[in-house]
């Protein structure tokens, strides 16, 4: 009993770094804890976070998804590409179901074809951009549609509707992960694939939810980021896959899969979105806050994977 609660506080070294991150930047600027500026960290990190959501999925299946970013582009291309032609909601609908066109094909690759997912992903990823890039002749357009304009900022409870998304889907994902045997079997699906095989869990099905789970929130993301600039642009999202994974990495999952929690992606969007608007506030070049960002991820995972190897030599 002792050597799991030990190992879920250290887990949680992110959750320190959070509060610190909170507490310094608290005393170094009076505007970070105004109503305005916290709304706009958790607008900011919501479209990251949708995505991070489904990236924790594939990777606790052991897996990677490069084509995160471009999706969103794509996503973002259709929703208001189309909005002349097939209103916005339509246009809205189609995004998503391109989103999950694209993961079932990653899925499929993965699962059936047995690719290497960082190689299918990666070969997703310069497909979906060549699209992206081809229907819109590499050029933006601009949204048509002012409801569509204001949908992710719309008020919902005090918060815009881009981070009430994202708070409901950690607050779903969970309890599916946690709670139920389909979550679990996620788990299983990482810690060994065959022998999860032979317990009868069907592992290719659970591999093609993952990777067509993570697409999907990817376009609902590239929706989401289209509506706040009321723009389509197959640029944007360029360093989107890093950012997810190094945030669902920074809350404690593993690359070797069958381990991570969405409350552990949570945590770790939301150091990476407070520092990223800290430094901002703070008047920090660019460059620096590339070079902070970098240290700070390995040093957390360094110290995360020293305390939780040191606990297990002691508690054996």
């Amino acid at each position: 009993m002792w050597r799991n609660l030990l190992e879920k506080i250290l887990k949680y070294n992110v959750l320190l770094v959070l509060l610190v991150l909170i507490a310094g930047v608290s005393l170094l600027s009076d505007k970070f804890l105004t109503s305005r500026n916290l709304q706009n960290v958790m607008l900011q990190i919501s479209t990251d976070g949708i995505i991070a959501i489904g990236v924790t999925f594939v990777i606790i299946t052991a897996g990677i998804d490069l084509s995160v970013g471009k999706v969103l582009a794509l996503a973002s291309v259709v929703a208001v590409g189309l909005q002349p032609h097939t209103g916005s909601f339509w246009a809205v609908v189609l995004a998503l179901l391109t989103g999950a066109v694209i993961g079932v094909m990653n899925g499929l690759l993965v699962a059936k074809v047995k690719i290497n997912p960082f190689i299918s992903t990666l070969g997703m990823r310069v497909f979906v951009e060549g699209l992206a890039l081809g229907v819109t002749n590499t050029r933006p357009i601009s949204g048509t549609d002012p409801a569509f304009a204001q949908l992710a900022t719309t008020p919902v409870l005090g918060i815009p509707l881009a981070a009430a998304i994202f708070l409901v889907m950690v607050g779903i994902c969970h309890y599916i992960l946690s709670y139920t045997p389909v979550g679990r079997g996620f788990y299983a699906v990482g810690g060994n694939k065959e022998a999860s095989w032979l317990a009868g869990i069907k592992v290719n099905g659970y591999l093609v939810a993952a990777y067509a789970f993570t697409s999907f929130t990817a376009a609902l993301a590239g929706v989401l980021l289209a509506s706040r600039i009321n723009t389509g642009s197959p640029i944007i999202g360029r360093d989107t896959d890093l950012v997810v994974i190094a945030g669902v990495l920074l809350g404690g999952a593993s690359m070797s899969g069958g381990s991570g929690t969405i409350v552990g992606t949570l945590l770790g969007m939301l150091v990476l979105g407070v520092l990223n608007n800290s430094l901002n506030l703070l008047r920090v070049a660019d460059f620096y806050q590339t070079i902070i960002t970098g240290v700070l991820l390995v040093l957390v995972m360094l110290l995360d994977r020293y305390y939780i190897s040191r606990a297990r030599r002691l508690y054996r």
